[in-house]
């Protein structure tokens, strides 16, 4: 995937333009000190701040959208509201937080909506909407509100900031889907407008850009040219982030050229930078490049080293956003906890305060109200703790799931590493690709508590189909769904059935040409899955020291037990050796609680 450079801040092009940003910093933090008052003026010169801090070496617009977004609730300010909360959308959105940047991006849209307001924030609310759903994925809708913005942005003429930032959009979302031929005329539109406006950042946006749909045309002489122009921009201006960005553009270039010095001393430019402002996304490009460079000048250690740090950032990011969710739980945990605590105290003070003033006349009254308070206390307090276990419940369900990820990711970088040693590079560089795409699904899949059942059926596809190719077995396999089950309407829980496939792989089929039978089929409230092989079947296969096999089998069961304890239909399993039955292989039998989606 190539690199391309993102504007996610409306405010972020007018900063660009009156000067270097380190001084711009400087000037609003001057005017922040000299405000006195904490109104609507200081909150918007905390945004600008945020905007414009950002995108340069000191990293603090975090800090300021944080605090504007609370002054402006304090003083019931909804534009600061709606601005905060874009900001903070877009400071994720730039460090590859895409659940935090969706939830403040939302938000936003809720105050602007509530209030009527169709003002330019409303537009860059919707551009980064557009962006989030580039990045997840959903290109066809990123598409749609990039040009539904454009046509309202069009309406005022003088709008070329707005208009540069979506046409920079669009052509990424093009870009995407392979359309170079739209994407160089979105790009070529963000460079018109943004030269009649003289918005010089919009000029290096476009540039760099278009340096990049070049080298997926394989024009290498005209991204050179592109990048080159775009890098001069974003060094004068000091738009650290985007000088990383285009570093890593211009490494890909000069590695396809075969000017391997100059592309490995971009690429550790690039990283360098990265590494500095902590962009993980960049990280993660610029290393995976990197790999891929050192694997084409056949330095596979080197190479096989840099795919590993690929890899490790690649699970920081996941991890940091995992990490985020469960300290959140925590501290709503704790909050209940403590309001339970403190609604405790004020019915014991009631309480008293009843006993001392209505002592002699109401004693018989007195003692019935402590009676019903104290359980209506202890009622609230069990309440509370039967949600928090609850919650505490899903943390561990995502642990555990956590555990499936490594298990898996081990087996499959195991088997690319044999062929860089084997000097089969083509074949290392290919699976390596495929098995970036399975383990996107299965990140993405192990968040989610239900997913439909037609997409753990493309998840377990592309599964086999990297195992087919890189596993030394020869083996066909096949998936059937039968009616009246609809893999789109059902869901069940993701991540059963893969360790199962797995271990038909690596245990049932031996060293024999075999085959591996999915069924997915709908009985009663359940939907089964049948998981079948012809090998040796598991008495034979299993040994008592298989400490691989015994790993699988104990994370799943911790699964189902986990699952069992708030499941109504319980997941059941059932694993039988075919020999018994006069047959050959191994059969396992799934039963799986289903949600329907309508």
């Amino acid at each position: 995937m190539l690199l391309r450079c993102w504007i996610s801040f409306a405010f972020f092009w007018t900063v660009c333009l009156a000067q270097a940003q380190v001084n711009r910093v400087d000037s609003l933090k001057a005017s922040l000190d000299a405000q006195e008052e904490k109104d609507s003026a200081y909150v918007l010169l905390l945004i600008e701040l945020c905007e414009a801090s950002t995108f340069t070496e000191e990293q603090g617009g975090l800090d300021y959208a944080r605090k504007a977004l609370e002054i402006s609730k304090e003083i019931s300010f909804p534009k600061g509201e709606a601005l905060a909360n874009n900001s903070l959308g877009a400071y994720y959105l730039q460090v590859g937080n895409l659940n935090q940047a969706l939830q403040y991006v939302l938000a936003a849209e809720r105050v602007y909506l509530q209030n009527e307001d169709q003002s330019e924030g409303l537009l860059s609310v919707y551009n980064n909407l557009g962006i989030i759903y580039n990045r997840t994925g959903e290109v066809e809708k990123a598409i749609e509100v990039y040009l539904d913005a454009i046509q309202i942005a069009s309406q005022n003429k003088s709008n070329f900031q707005q208009l540069a930032i979506l046409y920079n959009n669009l052509g990424s979302a093009y870009d995407n889907l392979g359309d170079y031929d739209q994407a160089l005329q979105a790009f070529e539109k963000v460079e018109a407008v943004s030269r009649e406006a003289d918005l010089q950042v919009g000029v290096m946006m476009a540039k760099s850009n278009l340096g990049s749909v070049y080298f997926s045309k394989n024009d290498l002489n005209r991204a050179e040219s592109e990048y080159i122009m775009a890098l001069e921009i974003a060094q004068k201006g000091g738009f650290t982030r985007n000088v990383g960005t285009i570093m890593l553009g211009m490494a890909n270039v000069y590695s396809g050229q075969g000017r391997y010095q100059e592309a490995e001393k971009y690429f550790r430019d690039g990283i360098a930078l990265a590494e500095e402002i902590q962009a993980l996304p960049l990280l993660e490009d610029g290393y995976l490049g990197l790999g891929k460079l050192y694997e084409r000048r056949g330095n596979f250690s080197l190479a096989l080293n840099s795919f590993k740090k690929w890899q490790n950032i690649r699970d920081s990011i996941f991890s940091l956003e995992k990490a985020q969710t469960i300290e959140e739980l925590k501290a709503q945990y704790e909050t209940e906890k403590k309001e339970a605590e403190i609604l405790a105290l004020s019915q014991e003070n009631e309480i008293q305060s009843l006993e001392l003033t209505q002592k002699n006349q109401l004693l018989f009254l007195s003692i019935v109200g402590t009676i019903l308070l104290i359980g209506l206390g202890y009622s609230i307090y069990l309440r509370k703790k039967i949600r928090a276990e609850a919650k505490m419940s899903e943390i561990e369900q995502r642990f555990l799931r956590s555990q499936l990820n490594p298990h898996f990711i081990f087996n499959a970088l195991s088997s690319v590493q044999n062929y860089m040693l084997n000097s089969e590079s083509k074949k290392a560089s290919y699976y390596l690709g495929k098995f970036s795409k399975l383990m996107r699904q299965v990140l993405e899949n192990s968040r989610e508590e239900y997913i439909p059942l037609e997409e753990e059926i493309g998840m377990l596809e592309n599964y086999l189909e990297v195992q087919k190719n890189l596993s030394q077995k020869q083996f066909d396999f096949q998936i059937s769904c039968l009616p009246p089950l609809d893999s789109q309407t059902y869901e069940i829980p993701p991540m059963f059935v893969q360790p199962f496939v797995e271990n038909a792989i690596q245990h049932g089929i031996q060293n024999q040409e075999g085959k591996i039978e999915l069924e997915f089929s709908l009985v009663n409230e359940y939907v089964q899955v049948k998981i079948k092989d012809n090998g040796l079947g598991i008495k034979a296969t299993v040994k008592p020291s298989s400490r691989h096999q015994s790993l699988a089998t104990s994370i799943i069961g911790e699964r189902i037990e986990n699952y069992n304890r708030k499941l109504k239909n319980q997941i059941q399993l059932k694993i039988t050796d075919l020999s018994e039955k006069g047959l050959q292989g191994t059969e396992v039998l799934l039963l799986v609680p289903f949600s329907k989606n309508y």
